[in-house]
């Protein structure tokens, strides 16, 4: 009888023990688009909404007797009309027919399923990083640029885009330079976040949850609030430690537990309270090219963001196979509404 082992085999037919599986390690987490509001789909690629606010306070009363011979107008200089473009998201897989129909893959039944539900997976994270960044809003002309959705970056802003609407906001409903935090990320303290949340407080007039979309190194920077550092001695005039100078770091923790935890997930301020969620697509957007930037943040009431889609989230098309193998368009339309600037904030720091 034959002896079937390795050595006699040496290679002839012997097929790898490779694991019927494949580690999906990009799965990033996309909190914007998961938390924005879905809302009705827009009868154009122009879309408008209103934001509207509240006369200030009168004071010193009414004369008795006194016939009205002043009116206000509580639409003329209160309420304004914000506009933006949705935007087409696209992306388009093919296989060939050996690969389809022929090869089998560890950890893929069916190539083709697979690559569609990449790139839906990718749709939404191509809508996270636009939806998450400054782009400014653009019409198609029909030959060379395409419709552009401003993103949230762009609304949360003082100036103004510097353009005529779609995208633009009124002065009115322009962020305040107080909501908006700039520098370093390496500089941000406790003092100052209370003060964006009072600075937004200001506007709206009430205590509000927020949901804060931060980059990874500010995400950090918020974690660094739960300890503070000091020196035993001062620096020396080249701005160096002297010598013999230490470091003390204190933590906010209790002294007899077993488990180090170092972080901060939510800021509970006098004005409001902060949920951070971590993220890779805060990010830079010029021309075509998305630039992340870990190092801002975005203070968000989700009740003012919205998203409108139009028709299905992804639609998936088959298209002709001429012979290069099967394919699929997987395209979605969405569109950016914030509803009223007044009430978000932003870390806008340049590192």
């Amino acid at each position: 009888m034959a002896i079937l082992t390795e050595p006699q085999l040496s290679g002839r037919g012997l097929r790898e023990d490779l694991m019927d599986m494949i580690a999906l390690v990009d799965a990033k987490d996309t909190p914007f688009t998961s938390m924005a509001r879905k809302g009705s789909k827009p009868g154009n690629m122009y879309f408008r909404w209103q934001s509207d606010s509240l006369p200030t306070p009168q004071v010193g009363g009414v004369v008795d007797g006194t016939d009205v011979s002043t009116y206000d107008n509580y639409v003329v200089g209160y309420r304004a009309e914000l506009a933006n473009y949705a935007q087409v998201f696209r992306r388009a897989v093919r296989v060939s027919r050996l690969t389809q129909d022929i090869a089998d893959v560890a950890g893929v039944r069916d190539e083709l399923a697979d690559n569609v539900s990449k790139g839906i997976t990718g749709i939404k994270r191509d809508m996270e990083a636009t939806f998450t960044s400054n782009q400014l809003s653009q019409q198609d002309n029909g030959t060379t640029q395409a419709y552009r959705t401003a993103g949230v970056q762009t609304w949360i802003n003082n100036a103004g885009t510097g353009t005529p609407t779609p995208g633009d906001i009124p002065s009115i409903f322009r962020t305040p330079l107080t909501s908006i935090l700039t520098g370093a990320s390496s500089g941000l303290t406790d003092a100052g976040v209370q003060g964006l949340l009072k600075s937004i407080f200001d506007q709206t007039g009430h205590y509000t949850s927020f949901d804060a979309i931060v980059g990874t190194d500010l995400k950090r920077a918020f974690t660094g609030l739960l300890g503070t550092t000091a020196l035993t001695t001062v620096s020396n005039s080249s701005n160096t430690l002297a010598a013999g100078a230490t470091k003390v770091q204190t933590f906010q923790r209790d002294a007899a537990a077993d488990t180090f935890i170092q972080s901060l997930d939510v800021f509970q301020g006098d004005f409001g309270t902060v949920r951070l969620h971590p993220s890779t697509f805060i990010g830079t957007v010029s021309g075509t090219t998305w630039t992340p930037t870990p190092y801002k943040g975005l203070v968000l009431d989700m009740n003012l963001i919205e998203v409108r889609y139009g028709g299905n989230v992804a639609n998936v098309t088959a298209l002709p196979d001429y012979g290069g193998g099967p394919a699929r368009l997987i395209e979605a339309v969405a569109g950016l509404v914030v509803g009223n600037p007044l009430g978000l904030g932003k870390f806008d720091y340049s590192s």
